[in-house]
């Protein structure tokens, strides 16, 4: 029996809230969320990560240097380069702003989100100015739908890109800038 372990970094926006499309439905998942409020991570998220042998799937805010914690005191990341060698899973996926510079710096492999456009301000620093939140929300929660439909099928995660392409509306400049930053590093 395959399980999926979601480490959930929880900012309390509309941007991560639409992440739990991800893995509705996902039989066998373990969400190990973290907040603002729930204490410290350290323990739970190494923990999850250790463990989880099939899939993985880290999400939220994040950078770069990795997963954002949304938590105003202590470690600012709830994955890093201090844990990222805790990572087991056969199958990882990774969705937040620039998950695949972490993963390409980490040697992770798997299925990641460069910039992720999830608000109004991203969309215009990236000069996406036709897309307004309501637009920008919606294209998010199709993405999560549709990654989750792949997550659950037995599709080589190397053929997700072009699967979620193919699917778009690939005329809205968020999705497609969105969509073309999509990556599978095998």
């Amino acid at each position: 029996m395959n399980t999926t372990t979601v480490i959930f970094s929880n900012m309390g926006d509309t941007d991560t809230l639409v992440l739990k499309n991800i893995w509705e439905g996902i039989p066998n998942v373990n969400v190990v969320e973290i907040n603002d409020h729930n204490g410290s991570f350290k323990r739970k998220v190494d923990t999850a990560m250790l463990a989880e042998k099939d899939t993985l799937i880290l999400c939220g805010h994040g950078f770069p240097s990795g997963l954002m914690s949304p938590q105003f005191y202590g470690d600012r990341l709830v994955v890093s380069e201090r844990n990222s060698r805790f990572i087991k899973a056969k199958r990882v996926i990774g969705i937040w702003c620039h998950a695949s510079a972490f993963a390409r710096s980490e040697g992770l492999h798997g299925f990641f989100s460069s910039m992720f456009i999830s608000n109004k301000n991203e969309a215009l620093m990236h000069n996406c100015t036709k897309s307004d939140g309501t637009i920008i929300t919606r294209e998010e929660v199709l993405f999560a739908k549709r990654l989750n439909e792949l997550i659950k099928s037995d599709i080589p995660m190397s053929e997700w890109k072009c699967r979620l392409i193919e699917q778009a509306n690939m005329n809205i400049d968020v999705t497609r800038f969105n969509y073309n930053g999509l990556t599978y590093l095998p």
